[in-house]
């Protein structure tokens, strides 16, 4: 199950949010034993992180710092940006 349909994105949408824009999503490993996950909900992959041409056996404590830092990532980018940071083009 993809989330994200990469192979569905419309490559207008790649050309103007950028070149990984198509290629972000994750896909459920129906295989997780749901007694394992019932014991250990951070341990076993859960699924595949897709970015660029690379996917990632990921868990459920990678896929929270995943959110986790690209949710700082950007208030860290609208931060800068904010206090006049940002590089300038001369």
């Amino acid at each position: 199950m993809s989330i994200n349909s990469r192979f569905a994105v419309d490559q207008t949408k790649v050309r103007k949010y950028g070149k990984l824009y198509g290629s972000i999503d994750f896909e459920c490993d129906n295989l997780v034993s749901a007694q394992v996950f019932k014991m250990d909900p951070n341990r076993p992959p859960v699924g595949e992180f897709y970015i660029g041409n690379q996917k990632f056996s990921v868990t459920m404590d990678e896929l929270e710092l995943i959110e986790q830092t690209a949710r700082e990532a950007r208030e860290t980018v609208m931060k800068r940006y904010r206090m006049g940071m940002m590089g300038r083009i001369d």
